[in-house]
């Protein structure tokens, strides 16, 4: 059987997939997908009253070559945990034709650390491990938390704030587009420009649409010196951006803006937060470091390489073909 290919422009199709999933997070939403560059596809494997949906860009190079990226990982009508084997293989097998079909080179998913914790590929591709995710138990002793970020991290915020800083909501256009700005100039300097991430995106974002987002903003006087991008999805507030004026980088207002949105995430009912997707930069936009593996899980990635795209549907794969349903 193959993929029912969901496509953004069928939204309601795309978000009932998604919500009537076993779990899902932000960045498996319509609204997510809407903003990206590229081709954003919601690839559906289906048997009876259960299935698996992929949420995946497609993209096209100027030389021609076509590959895919997931920003999420597969969601599941039941936990992975506990879905059964044969539709899990038989979904591996519908991706691998997918890819062949659509002349695709690479293809590469991030999985989530909460989500896809029991996630395994059954014979297609192969997990990487990657360790710049860290995942944060609000419902622990608040103390407890704050450990997560260092050892220093308490005395850190009581710093800030004897230093005169404040943490507040973003609550104008203005607010937003100085926040936009701040992370251009951080995204230059770490050589990782990304013009998907201007004013217009920013703004789109924090309009209200399904799901509910803020942008926290650390000041000093009236400067704007620090901002985090929260989403909040189930029972996960996630930590989408994060960006520092550069004149503020040596005082790590982020600091004040985690134990502030610690806060805000048990007030809205949260049980975990996520800061994750920050790249090898962790030290430079995040400034904070988890303490033990516990809690700094990283995060793994699916990749499937060209050479078993190329030579997939070898008879091993004949035979599981003919007994999909």
């Amino acid at each position: 059987m193959s993929f029912i290919n969901v496509t953004i422009y069928d939204n309601s199709r795309w978000d009932r997939y998604i919500r009537n999933a076993h779990a899902f997070d932000f960045n498996h939403t319509w609204h997510y997908h809407s903003t990206f560059p590229g081709e954003p596809f919601l690839l559906v494997y289906e048997e009876r009253d259960d299935y698996i949906a992929l949420p995946v860009v497609l993209y096209t190079s100027a030389d021609g070559t076509r590959s895919i990226n997931g920003f999420a990982g597969p969601v599941s009508s039941k936990s992975f945990s506990v879905l059964d084997n044969g539709i899990q293989e038989r979904f591996e097998i519908a991706f691998l034709q997918y890819l062949k079909e659509q002349q695709i080179s690479e293809s590469s998913i991030l999985l989530h650390p909460l989500i896809h914790a029991a996630f395994k590929p059954m014979r297609t591709g192969r997990l990487q491990q990657h360790a710049d995710s860290l995942l944060v138990d609000l419902s622990i002793n608040p103390e407890q938390q704050q450990l997560h970020y260092g050892e220093n991290f308490d005395n850190n915020v009581s710093l800030l704030r004897r230093k005169g800083y404040t943490v507040r909501q973003a609550v104008s256009i203005h607010d937003v587009d100085t926040f936009a700005d701040i992370y251009q100039r951080n995204s230059t300097h770490l050589q990782s420009v990304n013009t998907h991430f201007d004013k217009a995106w920013f703004r789109q974002i924090l309009r209200p649409s399904g799901f509910d987002s803020t942008l926290l903003l650390a000041c000093l006087g009236t400067q704007i010196t620090a901002g985090i991008l929260l989403t909040f999805c189930n029972d996960m507030m996630q930590l989408h951006l994060a960006a520092t004026h550069e004149h503020y980088l040596q005082h790590a207002p982020i600091h004040l803006l985690l134990a502030d949105a610690d806060g805000l995430g048990r007030s809205a009912g949260m049980q975990y937060f996520h800061l994750g997707g920050m790249g090898c930069k962790m030290d430079v936009l995040l400034a904070s470091k988890a303490i033990t593996s516990a809690t700094y899980p990283g995060f793994k990635s699916w990749h499937i390489p060209r050479q078993q795209i190329q030579h997939a549907f070898m008879n091993e794969y004949r035979q599981c073909l003919s007994i999909a349903v």
